[in-house]
């Protein structure tokens, strides 16, 4: 993968610009419209604050809203987008496990990070425990070692989804899961989370002497999850460090600490 990035850069310094716009699906962010998100990505780029990579120099892409990672291949398999947008992680996932598509364009971004999501007021105590228990599994490099396991040559590695220990008489938590992010956030096909989710989550239950409930959300119902008060907790949100005004993260959403971070985005096209 290294060695296709310094290909792609090299690429950007020799070819031409193209015109066209690039119509690019990506997971909808819960706190920007879309058209909200268009102008922000737009400053972002022209500012420096992203960079993208790509095998032409072409017209700023024009971002398209879907609820889960199933619409947006859907979406990008019939030609309704030319790329779908992912984190580094699940674009690797995505490319491994299809064998129809390719990286077309890698965006460097400030870095960005997956946390923890409680409501409001109301899950304040639970995310300070959230807390105790990744600063603990940072520690103890217990965190480290479940990225080794889970995340490294996504789509490729596919360890078996952790169990959950039953502690009798104790709190049980119900934590919406999206399967939108594999191989961080992942459901297998039968619909059982199955990815680094069930991990990390199975740590810190077991930490907590907590006893933790998952079900299925798509992406889009995130915060409509922990609104209606069906969650507790819900899996992601995507952070972007330094910045006050978060795309992915509505108003009366409380945020744990970091679990995974990353700079790059894929930009995946079918070949």
């Amino acid at each position: 993968m290294k060695k296709f990035l310094c290909v792609l850069v090299m690429l950007t310094c020799f070819v031409g610009a193209s015109y066209a716009d690039v119509n690019v699906g990506l997971l909808t962010q819960l706190n920007m419209t879309q058209a909200e998100f268009q102008t922000y990505m737009d400053a972002a780029l022209s500012s420096g604050l992203w960079t993208l990579f790509s095998a032409s120099n072409r017209e700023p892409a024009i971002f398209v809203f879907y609820d889960s990672l199933i619409e947006m291949q859907m979406a990008l398999n019939k030609g309704a987008v030319d790329e779908i947008d992912l984190p580094e992680a699940v674009g690797e996932y995505v490319i491994n496990t299809n064998s129809d598509y390719s990286v077309a364009a890698v965006a460097i971004s400030k870095p960005v990070y997956f946390a923890f999501g409680f409501k409001e007021k109301r899950g304040e105590t639970l995310c300070a425990k959230f807390n105790e228990a990744l600063k603990a599994m940072k520690e103890d490099k217990t965190l480290a070692l479940l990225h080794a396991e889970y995340l490294v040559n996504p789509g490729i590695n596919m360890p078996k989804p952790a169990e959950f220990q039953k502690f009798d008489g104790a709190e049980t938590i119900k934590i919406a899961v999206t399967g939108d992010l594999p191989p961080i956030d992942f459901i297998a096909a039968d619909g059982t989370p199955a990815g680094f989710n069930t991990a990390i989550l199975a740590e810190i239950g077991k930490r907590l002497k907590i006893n933790i409930e998952l079900f299925n959300i798509n992406a889009g119902a995130r915060a409509a999850a922990l609104t209606s008060g069906r969650a507790d907790v819900v899996f992601w949100f995507q952070v972007r460090m330094g910045e006050g005004v978060q795309p992915d993260v509505p108003k009366g959403v409380i945020l744990s600490d970091s679990y995974y971070d990353w700079t790059k985005y894929f930009h995946i096209r079918k070949k």
